[in-house]
Parts: C-alpha cells; sequence; structure tokens
C-alpha cells in the first residue's frame, strides 16, 4: 500500500474500526446520552457524522454543543453553521457565548469546558471531544519544551472522567480529511489555525516539519514516547499505592490527615511523587520549584504554620500531622478521575477537575423543558433545576425565596448563575436600582450579601437574587402567557 493510497483505505474502515472499539470498551449501553463537542471544524464534524450515520446502530443519544468564544471576527458564523448542520442531521443543540472575549487561549479553553460540562451535567452521559494522534502529538512536544516530567509526556489519555471521552484520539487527521472527502463532508475553516502567532500553531507548522526533516519518523516517534510514557506512568501510581496508604492516616470531608514522619520516611524523589499524587486529587500540580518549595515546608516548617497551593489547596502542619485542606470534598468517585486505592487516592493518569477555581458560574443557554445543573461561586457549590410548565402549574410566593418563575416569552437568553459584580442593577417596582443600594434598603448583611449568587440574563442585567427579590418584568402581563420557566436554587451542603 502507498503512502498517497493509505490515508483513504484507512478512511474506509475507519467507522467499523471505531464501532468495534466503541464495543470493545463499552462506553456506553444502547441509548446512551452523549454530548459531541462540535466547533464547526473538519475533525469535529467528522466525529458527529461518524457517530449519526454508520455508527447509528450504537442507539446514541447525541446532543450537538457548540461554544463561540468571540475571539476573531466571523465567529458567529461557526455558530450559525453548526445550528444549520444539527437541523439537517436532526440533533439536538446546546450553544452559548462567551460575555466578552477571553485573553488567551488558556482563558478561552477554560470557558470553553465549563460550558460543555454543564451540557454534559443536563441529563448525564459522556463528552466527546474530536482530539486526533496529531494533537497528541503536539501536546507531547509542547509540554517537553516547557519540562514536563514523565506524566507530561504521556500526553491526553483517550479516557478522562469525569466522562471525557476522545475516541479518535489515534486517528491521523489525514485519515480524518479522507473521510471527509469521501462523504462529502463540508466544515468551516477557522482562519486562525493558519497563523503562525499561538505556541502550539508554531510546533504545527514549524517545529514538527523541521524536526522531520532532521528526523523523518520524528512524528511516529513521539507517539511512541507517549505511549511509554503513560505505561511508566501507570506503574508509578500502582507502585505509591501501599507508600500513599501508609502517609494517609484520615479523611474528614475535604481535608485529609497524613502522618508527617512516614512521609519523610522516603527519599527526597519519592517524597516529591507523594505530593504530587495527593496533589493531583485538586486537579493542579505544582511545578519543580513550588514541589520543592512544599516539600520544604514539609520538612521545616513550624507547627501551627501553614501555605497555600494551586487549586486552592492549604497545606498546614500540625505537631506531627500534616492537614491538607481541598477546596470540596468530590466523594468516594473522585473527581480528578481514575480508580481509587485502598486510601481512597486515584490510580491511573491526570485529570482537570469539574470545577477548576471557586467561580464556575451556571449558563442556561437555550430553553429545554427540564432539567440540572450546578455552579460553584465563592467556593460554594450551588445546585439549579428548572423546568417549563404552563401559568397554573407555577408557584407565585417565588419572590424572596430560592424558587422563581420567569415568562418565557419575556426572558432573554442565555440565563447566568454568578457572582454579584459591582455596578450590577435590578428593575424593582420603585425603578432600577443597584444591588448595593437594594441591599441596603432590605437589610441584607455584608457578610450576607458576599455569598449570594444573582442570575442574570442575556443583556447581563439582574433579574433574580435568590432569597432577596426578584426583578419586576418590564411591560409584562399574564394575560396570554402560555408557559412560565420555573427554577429552583439551593446550595449543596458538604
Amino acid at each position: 500500500m502507498s503512502r498517497e493510497r493509505e490515508p483513504t483505505s484507512l478512511a474506509a474502515t475507519l467507522p467499523r474500526r471505531l464501532e468495534a472499539l466503541w464495543q470493545r470498551e463499552g462506553w456506553t449501553r444502547p441509548g446512551g446520552r452523549v454530548v459531541v463537542a462540535v466547533s464547526g471544524g473538519l475533525d469535529s464534524t467528522v466525529l458527529l457524522h461518524l457517530l449519526r450515520f454508520p455508527l447509528a446502530t450504537l442507539d446514541l443519544r447525541l446532543v450537538v454543543a457548540h461554544f463561540d468564544h468571540r475571539m476573531r471576527d466571523g465567529s458567529h458564523g461557526d455558530l450559525d453553521w453548526v445550528r444549520g448542520l444539527a437541523g439537517a442531521w436532526e440533533l439536538p443543540l446546546r450553544m452559548s457565548r462567551a460575555r466578552r472575549p477571553p485573553e488567551d487561549e488558556g482563558a478561552a479553553r477554560t470557558l470553553r469546558y465549563r460550558f460543555l460540562h454543564r451540557v454534559r451535567e443536563e441529563g448525564g452521559g459522556l463528552l466527546l471531544t474530536a482530539h486526533h494522534a496529531r494533537d497528541q502529538v503536539e501536546t507531547i512536544l509542547f509540554r517537553a519544551l516547557r519540562g514536563t516530567g514523565v506524566r507530561g509526556l504521556a500526553g491526553m489519555p483517550r479516557w478522562r472522567d469525569p466522562g471525557v471521552l476522545r475516541p479518535l484520539l489515534h486517528e491521523e487527521p489525514e485519515t480524518l480529511v479522507a473521510y471527509a472527502r469521501a462523504q462529502g463532508i463540508g466544515a468551516r475553516l477557522d482562519p486562525t489555525n493558519l497563523q503562525t502567532g499561538p505556541a502550539r500553531n508554531r510546533i504545527r507548522h514549524q517545529l514538527l516539519p523541521a524536526m522531520e526533516e532532521v528526523h523523518p519518523g520524528a512524528r511516529t516517534a513521539l507517539s511512541r514516547l507517549g505511549r511509554n510514557a503513560r505505561r511508566a506512568s501507570d506503574a508509578l501510581d500502582h507502585l505509591l499505592v501501599p507508600l500513599l496508604d501508609d502517609v494517609v492516616e484520615a479523611r474528614d470531608g475535604p481535608r485529609w490527615i497524613l502522618r508527617r514522619a512516614s512521609f519523610l520516611a522516603h527519599p527526597d524523589p519519592v517524597q516529591a511523587e507523594l505530593l504530587r499524587s495527593l496533589l493531583r486529587k485538586g486537579g493542579q500540580v505544582p511545578g519543580e520549584s513550588g514541589t520543592a518549595s512544599t516539600l520544604e515546608f514539609i520538612r521545616t516548617g513550624a507547627s501551627g504554620t501553614g501555605i497555600h497551593l494551586p487549586g486552592g489547596v492549604r497545606l498546614a502542619r500540625h505537631l506531627d500531622r500534616l492537614h491538607l485542606d481541598f477546596p470540596g470534598d468530590p466523594g468516594p468517585g473522585d473527581e480528578t478521575g481514575g480508580r481509587l486505592g485502598p486510601a481512597g487516592l486515584r490510580i491511573g493518569p491526570p485529570a482537570a477537575r469539574t470545577n477548576p477555581d471557586p467561580d464556575s458560574p451556571f449558563v442556561l443557554p437555550s430553553m429545554t423543558a427540564a432539567g440540572k445543573g450546578g455552579a460553584w461561586l465563592g467556593g460554594r457549590r450551588f445546585r439549579v433545576e428548572w423546568r417549563v410548565a404552563g401559568l397554573e402549574d407555577a408557584p407565585r410566593e417565588s419572590r424572596a425565596s430560592w424558587v422563581a418563575r420567569f415568562f418565557v416569552s419575556g426572558l432573554r437568553l442565555p440565563l447566568t448563575l454568578r457572582r454579584w459584580e459591582a455596578g450590577d442593577r435590578m428593575r424593582t417596582a420603585g425603578g432600577t436600582k443597584k444591588l448595593k443600594k437594594l441591599f441596603g434598603e432590605l437589610r441584607v448583611p455584608s457578610p450576607v450579601r458576599r455569598q449570594l449568587p444573582v442570575l442574570a440574563d442575556g443583556a447581563g442585567r439582574v433579574i433574580w437574587v435568590p432569597g432577596v427579590a426578584q426583578a419586576v418584568p418590564a411591560g409584562e402581563d399574564e394575560a396570554g402567557i402560555q408557559e412560565v420557566l420555573i427554577l429552583a436554587v439551593s446550595q449543596e451542603t458538604e
């Protein structure tokens, strides 16, 4: 088989390979819900086509999810294109836009995954992304340039909890291009992918081609490096389990109590790996200098003192015990992914936390009959439930409770449950007022104000402060109203 024909031949067998892999791994049962992240580019469009048509026998309930970062002119055209694609293929669509363009690619990724996880959490199931083999190679090389350790060289796992799957991770991009050509699949072209400003684009368009000139087959070699690193990482995780079980004395909610003497009994390199394995639970692991400074505190820090670590984690010494306090307790499932060892510690590849920082707002991008979601605001977890009902079924005593109703016809989507921001205003019976003034009139204590979430509409206007007040509708009359949105917010306790 010539190299020119190889992508075409692989493309012809792509559906069969993916179906066999899906059934062998048992990722979902028939009827399982699958959210597919679709940017409008070729890779994600091919993935959606595979699942919608040749793999329809898997009997999946597909949902298309699209997020507009607003980082370039014309990005709204991608949203319109995906909307048309979902309609033509008769698939439900969830979409949202950034309130303002993010500062960089990292911030854009954070916003995108917050939205995608919210869509996944609406009805459960899997979140699928279209990362492929070249994305994996670029990730490995990018991390190597930053001086990553063996875990970083392992690249992206095919499966990452909570519920993220990359089914095309071992497929070459040329195969996907050949499949799209054979099936007559169109796609949107993101012109920023051709620019050499972003670091990943320079790796793709400049560094990798140069490496192939120096060493033909460099891309294949980097893939092999990633596989070897993953095997080494998995072996290391397995070997650390009994050591971690000896170090961890107890778990008390989000607090882990460690035996300092047991920790320090190991050689320095083992201490570093133990520390990084423990902190991986928080989703963020310090780099080389951060690890060194944390180990120095464990060795020499005085009793009663503590330090703050990435991800909102705090480490404190209390005599011969170390207290590792995480922002929240994910429970027995361990939100970082992987299975749990004897001490409740994860075994397996690292993964990002579902809620990587204290502020992860809830967004309702489109109107659905019912659903559930959540938000992290100010370090607190809020549960959101909603349903659309007839006017006669809607509760009326909602003005100052944690349940509210809104006339569907008057809503401007998306709705966002977020923290109170300076300058926020609400329409009241006495006119539009700043929330600060409203809180004063209602005698809401300052500490309580900082803990309250607010619900804003698509224009950024606050329409509800749960437990305090709901905005007066602008010119709405119940006459002729057919449907209302009933929204309930509750704070989850540890």
